[in-house]
């Protein structure tokens, strides 16, 4: 018998699909759609009539992209329960590599095309391009979209940057997926685990502890004055564990089977709890934000329902994130023999949740001044100052843990050795923990905006430092003399993406969305 290629094999098994499945359910559609013609004056009248779509959105627009949206789910189903997904893998490989060689080769240099010659005609013919009809009147389907604010050059300087960035980071991540880690990455055999669990996962969960404790303060313990300071909150920490998951699947090398933990448990292993509290606080920090899009949309009856369910979510929402930041820590209680001691210890969990609530203080602090200023909020000194003080003690019981640790396990005088992992012990521990201490601990400091800024923004280095020096750098040691893991291009353009999504995206919901309460919006 003749071999048939993967891809072919799957492209008959897909119109099988389309034959018994998708000509059926057009049929359907069909009947309805004649029905919906038949009887539309009759529910001229109705409650359907005057819905309206979010943004003018036709509804036509919506009916496609969820049509489209489930025959790809339905697509990937079929093709697990025919065994078919690797076909499919190989389909859409083939697709995203002749589509993104088509962007590369022919999108973009008819665009730069475009660009320059428009920045030449407003060059050297003013008066033509002032009379040039604009492109919303040039095409109207662009005035039901939101209205966007006039870009200056740095914006447009901005905008070329992350355009240019989330191009080369898509074919980074088509390599990746479809031809593996090793195409993309200077992973190897010593070194596992290198850049995209360090600062993606480990970092990113502990940036993301911001929600956590700005609601638990808000909720749990009563403190109503910092309310204003916590959709932001919940919305940086929705953003970042997102982000984490989606982090995550790059550094799986079968990535598509991340869903394994819900339905194989491997009771021994921490990282069984940590995919489960990941997925569910995930889940309450969705509902948690959800009064946001409820108000949007005027939504009366949901947004009464999470309101009166707020309390419970919030006590799962701590319980859930004490778990897992301490759970992260105990992944590396496996590895005592190839880790500097200044960052191993039996008592990582701790640390690590320890950690957590600093950077979540700290998050919250620049989080606010960099909103502030980007969309001309007024700057709640008197909240920021408050959490200023909370990071004061926090970051002291932090220290004295730590070196107390240090010192207990007889390991103290690694500190003191010269050399690379001294010299990142003391820049984590003297920038990003005893200065911001010391510093948040004066009053007048914290009176101070751009100090209280800076100073939450050494908190955050100081924290990322530290997990990067127990995930990565601290491992440097076990090799004695062997080959060092440095990220490579690939690694650091998918890590500065994710950064970039995750702004854009607070960004355009900041726009968009009540995310800044009314009365402490404007300056």
């Amino acid at each position: 018998m003749t071999p048939v290629s993967p891809t072919l094999e799957f492209l008959t098994v897909a119109f099988m699909f389309v034959v018994r499945v998708g000509v059926p359910l057009l049929v359907l559609f069909g009947i309805l759609y004649l029905l919906k013609r038949k009887f539309e004056p009759q529910l001229s009248d109705t409650v359907i009539a005057r819905v309206k779509m979010p943004f003018n959105i036709h509804p036509l627009v919506i009916a496609v992209v969820s049509i489209f949206a489930l025959t790809i789910i339905a697509v990937v189903f079929y093709a697990l329960a025919t065994d078919q997904f690797i076909p499919l893998l190989m389909l859409t490989r083939d697709i995203a590599v002749l589509g993104y060689m088509v962007v590369l080769r022919v999108v973009v240099p008819l665009v730069m095309l475009f660009g320059f010659g428009a920045w030449l005609e407003r060059k050297f013919n003013p008066a033509g391009a002032s009379e040039r009809q604009p492109i919303s009147d040039r095409l109207p389907i662009l005035k039901r979209l939101p209205a966007l604010p006039k870009i200056s050059a740095r914006g447009a300087l901005a905008i070329t940057f992350v355009a240019l960035l989330w191009l080369g980071a898509i074919g980074i991540a088509i390599a990746r997926f479809y031809y593996g880690l090793g195409v993309v990455t200077n992973l190897n055999d010593q070194y596992p685990w290198g850049l995209w669990i360090g600062f993606d996962v480990v970092s990113g969960v502990a940036l993301a502890a911001g929600g956590f404790v700005i609601a638990g303060t808000v909720h749990v313990f009563n403190l109503k004055k910092y309310h204003p300071i916590l959709r932001p909150a919940i919305l940086t920490a929705l953003l970042g564990y997102l982000l984490v998951i989606f982090g995550l699947l790059f550094d799986l090398g079968r990535w598509y089977n991340i869903w394994h933990p819900i339905f194989m448990w491997n009771v021994h292993s921490p990282m069984l709890e940590v995919a489960w509290c990941v997925m569910l606080y995930s889940t309450v920090l969705i509902l948690e934000f959800s009064p946001v899009i409820f108000e949007r949309f005027k939504l009366n009856w949901p947004l009464k329902v999470v309101r009166a369910i707020t309390i419970p979510l919030v006590i799962l929402g701590v319980v859930l994130s004490t778990l897992h930041q301490s759970s992260l820590g105990s992944l590396f209680l496996l590895f005592p023999e190839k880790m500097n001691p200044l960052w191993w210890s039996p008592i990582l969990p701790v640390m690590f949740w320890f950690s957590a609530v600093c950077v979540g203080l700290g998050m919250v602090i620049v989080e606010s001044n960099l909103s502030a200023r980007a969309f001309g909020l007024a700057l709640e000194d008197d909240l920021l100052k408050g959490l200023a003080k909370a990071a004061s003690v926090v970051l002291g019981i932090y220290l004295i843990i730590k070196l107390a640790d240090i010192a207990m396990r007889g390991a103290l005088h690694y500190a003191f050795e010269p050399g690379f992992h001294a010299t990142m012990f003391w820049i984590e521990i003297g920038l990003g923990v005893i200065t911001p201490m010391v510093l948040f601990a004066i009053n007048r400091v914290r009176s101070h905006p751009r100090a209280v800024f800076t100073l939450g923004g050494l908190i955050v280095v100081g924290v990322v430092m530290n997990r990067l020096n127990t995930s990565l750098f601290g491992w440097w040691n076990y090799t004695n003399g062997g080959p060092i893991y440095i990220p490579s291009l690939g690694e650091i353009t998918i890590t500065v993406t994710l950064v970039s999504v995750g702004v854009v995206a607070f960004g355009l919901i900041a726009k968009f969305f009540p995310l800044f309460e009314r009365g402490h919006s404007h300056a």
